[in-house]
């Protein structure tokens, strides 16, 4: 299913809805911004991608580890969060345009890690 929203005179945004898709990454790597739940895996597909991206947050959950990790990595400049109350207020503002990149991820240090605590 894809539909497509005029923005304003010179925008226009194309929001594409599935039932079901095994993998996004492909539309993921076409998009321009992306807007996603706040789940750890999604957030971490997305940033390293080096794509804008905004979360949205499920502020039903109670413990939200989800909102814990969308507003450290929004404190870090990676990301920006969001409610669904204010994501227009968040896409008009283009906040997600003065993001930082998300760094590689480093395989070394885990290894160094357990062969130091092994001895090695």
């Amino acid at each position: 299913m894809k539909l497509k929203i005029n923005y304003d005179d010179q925008n226009e945004i194309q929001i594409i809805g599935y039932d079901y898709k095994s993998s996004l990454n492909q539309d993921m790597l076409e998009s321009d911004l992306i807007i996603s739940h706040a789940g750890s895996g999604s957030i971490l597909e997305s940033l390293r991608l080096n794509k804008p991206l905004i979360v949205v947050i499920n502020e039903n959950l109670m413990n939200n580890h989800q909102a814990e990790l969308a507003i450290e990595l929004e404190s870090k400049g990676y990301l920006v969060y969001s409610s669904i109350s204010n994501l227009l207020e968040i896409l008009k503002s283009k906040a997600y345009e003065n993001l930082i990149s998300f760094p590689e991820s480093d395989a070394t240090i885990f290894a160094n890690i357990l062969n130091e605590e092994m001895g090695i």
